[in-house]
């Protein structure tokens, strides 16, 4: 058994980790959570809470330094869990004095933000100064680091993470699962999907979709998903005189939906001043499976994520001419985004499935186990 943490369990735009938990084969998850939030995602499974019903600040405290809950204990014991699996560095800080009372291997999976953001933003935040608090004992007892992308694997690196400890583990998607795309031909403009935030580079996208011929400009553009910037992107809209349609955020069935109904993934991501990167966008994965062509900026780890030139064409960073120069042949060429969305297909389903990469993972289970084993 794995035991799966998440300090809030489970915002809708983590539906990777509920992937992860659904996909399992040869370990049973036990799913912990210190809170449930809103859009959470359970999919039958038993959702154990670290503080007890009525726990007082000072009682959750108290726990979260010296890695002791009550009512845990006896139910950690009882299912013979090999090991914790925390989502997040800041996850996995707050889940390392329990792994180390316990004894217990940790891992840790590191997927964007956590690990590239500067010191200075963690400390904006409780959960980023307990991290920064706790790093150096973290980077000592971890058992091990799951790097979603080699992007990842070297700004960590770049961190002082130990070479040793770190494993490029993808993420994954099961394509099958995905709706089928009737007319491709009859796909029209482009989508992006994702939260209003910097690193996203929507404004960029607004600015290259300005520089298209007036004729382009008509085609749709939607924008799915919320966040801070949505009022500046607005007014940013208004400015240029372009119509994009600002959809707000959707569950996945609408965002499939869209997918099948566009003929371009945009993906304008960038580094954001406070360092935050894209890791690897599962959304991208879900994109290109689904038959979409990708126009995204060369910039984190986007080359690992497309194939460029054949699923997708990568732009100057920051560069929003080159930009708008791939929107604008894409546009133009159904032909040429249905051969990319056929290279996309294939792409996802050999690199970035679901199967294989679980069972990658489970594999490294295995060895983090039997390491610790070994050693005892």
């Amino acid at each position: 058994m794995v035991a799966i943490y998440r300090r809030g369990f489970l915002p809708l735009s983590e539906t990777f980790i509920a992937d992860h938990i659904r996909s399992l084969r040869r370990y049973r998850p036990f799913v912990m959570a210190d809170d449930i939030v809103g859009g959470h995602y359970r999919d039958g499974q038993q959702l154990h809470l670290l503080h007890e019903p009525g726990a007082g600040k000072w009682k959750r405290i108290s726990s979260r330094l010296t890695g002791h809950y009550d009512h845990l204990d006896g139910q950690l014991s009882s299912r013979s869990a090999g090991l914790i699996h925390a989502h997040f560095l800041q996850d996995g800080a707050g889940i390392l004095p329990l792994a180390l009372r316990r004894r217990m291997p940790l891992v840790v999976t590191a997927h964007g933000y956590d690990a590239t953001v500067t010191a200075r933003e963690h400390a904006r935040r409780t959960e980023g100064l307990w991290y920064l608090m706790l790093k150096p004992v973290l980077m000592r007892y971890v058992d091990g680091i799951i790097c979603v992308s080699n992007w990842i694997r070297q700004c960590l690196l770049e961190a002082g993470y130990p070479e040793s400890k770190l494993r490029v583990i993808r993420l994954g998607i099961d394509p099958a699962a995905l709706p089928q795309v009737d007319s491709p031909s009859l796909r029209r403009g482009a989508l992006f999907v994702g939260r209003l935030v910097e690193k996203k580079g929507v404004n960029f996208l607004l600015d290259a979709w300005a520089k298209l011929p007036p004729r382009l400009r008509e085609e749709p553009l939607t924008i799915i998903g919320d966040g801070p910037m949505k009022p500046a992107l607005m007014d940013q809209a208004r400015k240029l005189g372009i119509q994009p349609v600002f959809a707000g955020p959707q569950p996945r069935e609408a965002v499939f939906a869209a997918m099948a109904r566009h003929r371009i993934f945009a993906m304008p991501s960038i580094r954001a001043a406070n360092g935050d990167s894209e890791g690897l966008p599962i959304v991208l994965m879900e994109a290109q499976a689904l038959g979409m062509a990708v126009v995204a900026f060369d910039d984190g780890p986007m080359r690992e994520a497309i194939r460029p030139g054949q699923s997708g064409l990568l732009a100057e960073r920051r560069d929003t001419g080159s930009y708008a120069a791939h929107l604008e042949r894409l546009l133009l060429s159904a032909d040429l985004c249905e051969s990319f969305g056929r290279a996309g297909r294939e792409w996802v389903n050999n690199s970035f499935h679901i199967r294989s990469n679980m069972a990658e993972l489970e594999d490294y289970y295995d060895e983090i186990i039997g390491r610790r084993e070994r050693r005892h």
